[in-house]
């Protein structure tokens, strides 16, 4: 059962790139942020806020930690990886979205110090020799004689966004139980997408 869970998180990861897609057009980035994060602290709040009160102190005492988690692997991903659905097809920001756990081992081995075993180096190697094939389309050499757009260039800081809210959660390692600390990142998500949000219907 425990193997399911993984490919479960592939695939919502999927649907997930498929709905930035599909709704690149027909919703503004900042209001399909604000709106998803709404939702989703209005369905935890009934079963997390008192979990959330009798771990209050905590929360106090690493709140600047939540918040820049919340910042990275919320705001920053996906609010990038919804204006790069703007000029990039589905699959390449699936592509460009795989690089993520390589991306992790990079910045693992910068922020967390780990020594690279044969296994990560190897898997590393592979993971790259893969993600090249892929977005050239089989022509490694056509990378060379092309720029990155705007998208390309989106969705890889977004994916390197994601890496480092992953590191950062594994060297901080905040002694809170998962779903009240993922309240707390949603809620300072929400401040910060309420204030884009706001900005662009005033700009309007």
């Amino acid at each position: 059962m425990n193997l399911l869970f993984p490919l479960i998180a592939v695939l919502i990861w999927s649907v997930n790139t498929i709905v930035s897609k599909l709704s690149a057009d027909a919703i503004d980035p900042a209001a399909i942020s604000f709106y998803r994060w709404l939702l989703a602290l209005l369905v935890l709040t009934p079963f997390c806020l008192p979990g959330v009160w009798r771990h209050r102190r905590t929360i106090k005492g690493h709140l600047g930690q939540l918040l820049l988690l919340g910042l990275l692997g919320m705001v920053l991903y996906q609010s990038l990886a919804y204006y790069a659905a703007h000029s990039v097809s589905a699959v390449m920001m699936g592509i460009l979205g795989a690089t993520i756990p390589l991306l992790t081992i990079l910045l693992s081995l910068l922020v967390l110090r780990l020594a690279p075993t044969r296994g990560i180096l190897l898997g590393g190697i592979l993971s790259f020799i893969g993600l090249v094939w892929l977005v050239s389309g089989g022509n490694p050499a056509q990378l060379l004689a092309q720029r990155p757009g705007n998208g390309e260039v989106m969705m890889l800081a977004a994916s390197t966004s994601y890496a480092l809210y992953g590191v950062l959660t594994k060297r901080w390692a905040i002694p809170l139980p998962t779903w009240q600390s993922s309240m707390c990142r949603f809620s300072s998500v929400l401040c910060c997408c309420c204030r884009a949000f706001c900005s662009r219907r005033r700009s309007r």
